[in-house]
């Protein structure tokens, strides 16, 4: 006759919600697994296939009573943890979408505003044409398994239950929110120079010629040259993007003390 004792069917829960929690919070921030189009059932069983696939992989958690408070702390360290790893990540997305929205405010289509459909607020047409175009480049780079690998990985260099986040994990999380800002104007500091030269242009002009109506000139003069330097930035996204992601993936690392 098989013996189960308590301590043995603790150590099982642990092995299972620890890891379980830490893989949820990522679905909750990462890019593409965190999109609102995807019902919430789907995260959640994405979340458990991912979990038992892990499970036999991952290194056995001490015996913890997951429903006392020292359980209850685990639990939300696990889940801070998988919400940090998404979050590093997703600032690069967060990048583009600012970086769209500079260049919208410049072109004069700041106005032209559309739901995002994976964070359900309100972005400019330009940013969620960015938007898409990096999402389907990081399929089809890959991403999407290499951080299904990262995840994995996390839990080698931050085994659960081994240890809390500590004060300087979070500031390297906030420190890695500059990225947000530099990605942003490594992406359109190239549209931002141009539609700036383009606007000291008809600013001239209106000085030569004061009668000049300038946002019959000047404003279809802007989304020109908006247009056709978003048509020279598509092809160079994949290499900024590959250069982002490979630092957010390194940045991830340093804060999992990898």
């Amino acid at each position: 006759m098989l013996a189960v004792n308590e301590a043995q069917i603790l150590s099982w829960l642990a092995a299972v919600w620890l890891p379980f929690a830490r893989i949820s919070g990522a679905m909750l921030t990462a890019p593409l697994f965190s999109a609102s189009y995807i019902p919430a059932r789907a995260k959640v069983l994405f979340s458990v296939m991912l979990c038992v696939i892990l499970l036999p992989l991952l290194p056995t958690p001490p015996a913890v009573n997951i429903i006392s408070l020292e359980g209850m702390l685990l639990l939300a360290n696990e889940l801070l943890i998988g919400l940090c790893i998404g979050f590093i990540v997703q600032l690069v997305f967060d990048a583009i979408v600012l970086a769209g929205q500079l260049i919208a405010n410049g072109m004069g289509l700041g106005f032209a505003m559309m739901v995002d459909p994976q964070r359900g607020v309100q972005v400019p047409v330009l940013s969620q044409y960015l938007l898409i175009i990096c999402m389907l480049l990081f399929v089809a780079m890959g991403g999407h398994l290499e951080f299904i690998k990262l995840m994995a990985r996390s839990f080698e260099l931050w085994p659960s239950a081994s240890r809390s986040v500590e004060p300087a994990a979070i500031d390297s999380v906030v420190a890695w929110g500059a990225e947000l800002f530099a990605g942003a104007i490594r992406v359109s500091i190239p549209a931002i120079i141009a539609l700036l030269v383009v606007q000291v242009a008809v600013g001239v002009i209106s000085r030569a010629a004061p009668t000049l109506n300038l946002f019959a000139v000047g404003f279809p003069l802007a989304m020109l040259m908006g247009y056709l330097i978003v048509d020279q930035l598509i092809p160079n996204l994949l290499p900024v993007l590959s250069r982002l992601l490979n630092r957010a993936f390194e940045q991830t690392a340093v804060f999992l003390g990898g």
